[in-house]
């Protein structure tokens, strides 16, 4: 198993795995998303490989406020997916080990992340690798009527 920090060449490997862990994303925002991302060196992308790639994670460096952080930047662990065939063998904490270490390169002290309420695997693996939980929310959204 192999982790690196992923380049242009990687865009498609990234895609395809980013449309198992988002679904219902256009396929061609997610090809925008990587390639904007990693030219303007706002996102990094860090990718799992065995004969090919298994999993990724993505950070990002967020600058305004993130739940629970106290310094800024805050490293930010913006998505992560493993193949379900590459489950169970730390590939996940891997791939969150080698954003933690550029990320601290970057002078950043923490790295911070979210899940979805009802996301009772993630909120494990996160809690399992040291993260805490700082904070729940429920967001809402109302429709302005155009008068």
């Amino acid at each position: 198993m192999n982790i690196r920090k992923a380049n242009e060449r990687d865009g498609l490997d990234l895609v395809r795995l980013m449309l198992q862990l988002w679904p219902d994303a256009p396929e061609d925002e997610l090809t925008m998303e990587v390639r904007l991302g990693m030219r303007s060196g706002k996102m990094h992308y860090f990718i799992a490989e065995t004969d090919e790639p298994v999993g990724f994670c993505q950070l990002s460096f967020r600058h305004d406020y993130v739940p629970g952080a106290t310094s800024s930047p805050t490293a930010f662990l913006e998505g992560i997916y493993v193949v379900e065939t590459a489950r169970q063998q730390d590939v996940a904490s891997r791939l969150v080990e080698a954003a933690s270490v550029f990320a601290r390169s970057k002078g950043c002290d923490e790295l911070a992340s979210d899940t979805e309420v009802e996301n009772d695997g993630s909120q494990r693996f996160h809690e399992r690798i040291g993260f805490r939980e700082v904070e729940r929310t429920v967001h809402y959204v109302k429709k302005l009527s155009r008068e």
